[in-house]
């Protein structure tokens, strides 16, 4: 059978661990890129959706895009929806970041919650609310959502004022 010698294998990892670089990344790397994908799920994303932007939301998502949320829809799908209806979101719609995890230099989990005033499918105006995790992922030209996923939305009933 084949033996390899230690002080071979020693070499042969130490070769092999040339031939793969890990960039160096700082805390202030970590800081500013934070910053960065603070700014695209909160404003970025949401800007795509309020101006019915499909080419921008083509050019966000990345090409590999899933959207999970009582099904699975792909970047197509979900580009495809935008250019033949109109989003009629709620002017007040925020996105609230909670954190975010570096899984690697280059691809990050943002996930926080989505909230804003609606009507209930009863007419009543409501809170309503989700919880979102997104997986991005960084290329040569910017951060790029691989994957989204949704749940446990609910509209709660808005006390009206007298």
């Amino acid at each position: 059978m084949f033996e390899i010698s230690r002080l071979a294998l020693a070499g042969l990892l130490v070769a092999l661990g040339a031939c793969t670089s890990v960039p160096s990344v700082t805390q202030a790397d970590l800081e500013q890129e934070e910053a960065v994908l603070r700014a695209l799920k909160s404003d970025t994303w949401p800007g795509l959706y309020a101006a019915n932007d499909a080419d921008g939301l083509a050019a966000f998502l990345a090409d590999d895009f899933v959207l999970i949320g009582g099904g699975v829809l792909t970047r197509a799908d979900e580009v495809n929806w935008m250019r033949e209806n109109s989003w009629d979101g709620p002017a007040d719609f925020v996105f609230e970041v909670d954190d975010v995890i570096f899984l690697t230099p280059d691809s990050a989990l943002v996930y926080g919650r989505g909230l804003s005033t609606r009507m209930a499918e009863d007419g009543t105006p409501c809170r309503h609310s989700y919880m979102s995790s997104n997986t991005l992922r960084r290329t040569d030209d910017g951060w790029h959502p691989v994957s989204s996923h949704v749940s446990d939305a609910t509209c709660d009933p808005v006390a009206l004022e007298e």
